[in-house]
């Protein structure tokens, strides 16, 4: 018997010509960082590559998505570190974190519950230790796909999450927000001094 993921099934057995067809409600406001975790590509003999995996970064592509260059994206979450020996697991959590915060990724995709787990309900844990303030949702990439798909938040388990989903829900993301035009100050704006020949100082 050969034990697949349901990422290598979707990716290459449906194809993503046929996930594009069921796309009703692009994710064009969500900029997406992938996280594939440690154990899914590898083996080397899997179905992606095991130190820089793209078939989420194809997949998200196609829902419409921003994908950010994740370069955390193959690394451990920890596993059951955080309760073994925090301080390191929530080290180990706090780089994943930054990457994504510094990419500037509205969510992060998972496509393992452990990874889910840690990266959600240790967050605040995280914040606290290190004085950061993350507040990244981590979302299962089907869930992401059923957005995309125009099934209800509700029947995805929205709402169940520790770190609130409300801005992916929403399309009020940091995202959306860079996309908008910025309003032009330069009439209400207090003048400014001009140099000799019209140039301002």
């Amino acid at each position: 018997m050969k034990i697949r993921h349901i990422l290598d099934v979707l990716i290459n057995d449906v194809g993503i010509e046929v996930i594009k067809e069921r796309v009703v409600s692009p994710l064009a406001h969500l900029r997406v960082a992938p996280y594939y975790g440690c154990m899914l590509v590898r083996p080397s003999k899997g179905f992606d590559h095991p130190e820089y995996p793209e078939t989420m970064d194809i997949l998200f592509s196609a829902l419409g998505a921003t994908v950010v260059d994740f370069s955390m994206r193959a690394y451990c979450c920890g596993g059951h570190m955080p309760q073994i020996k925090a301080a390191t697991g929530y080290e180990i959590l706090r780089r994943i974190l930054k990457d994504a915060h510094d990419k500037r990724a509205d969510v992060i995709a998972v496509v393992c519950p452990v990874c889910q787990l840690n990266l959600d309900a240790y967050q605040e844990d995280v914040n606290k230790n290190f004085s950061t303030n993350f507040n990244i949702p981590v979302l299962f990439f089907t869930q992401l796909m059923g957005l995309a798909f125009g099934i209800s938040p509700e029947s995805l388990g929205f709402g169940k999450e520790i770190t609130s989903t409300e801005q992916v829900l929403s399309g009020k993301t940091e995202a959306a927000a860079l996309d908008k035009p910025k309003a032009d100050k330069s009439k209400s704006g207090l003048p400014m001094p001009e140099m000799r020949g019209g140039s301002r100082r």
